[in-house]
């Protein structure tokens, strides 16, 4: 009976440890297949100029899709109207950094996908400036509604002729 006591004592703690190792690797599996596809291998060579790798077609909430357009980060600045630059980096792919800042305004523009048509995109357009009207903390203004066109333009490669001024003071 001490014998079986005293190996109580030796196995315990060792059960403890290998139960809190198998813990913090299953959580270490947890956070690598979460984040697995979050970026490019570096030997890529698609870089940004803030020198992070990103995805080149990732999909970007509130997307459901991934983007038509190469993306790419380049750093932003704000306009006193409140959209953000470049919508495009040096090389003409999408800038993900434009499209995080705009898509946190949550404008319908930016949800409708690769298949709407040009009606349907100036609907959108009319519906956020509409709301936009309504609410006076709303900042989607028409400088930035038209940023995001333009981003949701290059994101889900609409080729349509509208000018999102004109089409935004007729609403």
């Amino acid at each position: 009976m001490l014998k079986l006591a005293h190996m109580k004592k030796k196995i315990t703690p060792f059960l403890i440890s290998l139960g809190a190792f198998l813990a913090v690797l299953a959580i270490g599996f947890g956070v690598f297949y979460l984040f697995r596809g979050s970026t490019v291998p570096s030997n890529t060579g698609l870089s940004s100029s803030t020198g992070n790798t990103v995805n080149p077609f990732a999909t970007l909430k509130p997307a459901i899709v991934p983007s038509k357009t190469p993306e790419c980060q380049q750093t932003l600045t704000y306009a006193s109207s409140g959209e953000p630059s470049p919508v495009q980096c040096s090389n003409g792919d999408l800038n993900v950094l434009a499209w995080k800042a705009l898509a946190a305004l949550e404008p319908t523009v930016m949800k409708l996908g690769y298949t709407s048509s040009q009606s349907q995109v100036m609907s959108a357009m009319c519906t956020d400036i509409n709301v936009a009207n309504q609410d006076a903390t709303s900042a989607l203004s028409e400088p930035v509604e038209a940023s995001a066109y333009q981003l949701a333009s290059l994101y889900y490669g609409w080729h349509y002729n509208i000018n999102p001024r004109f089409v935004i003071t007729g609403c």
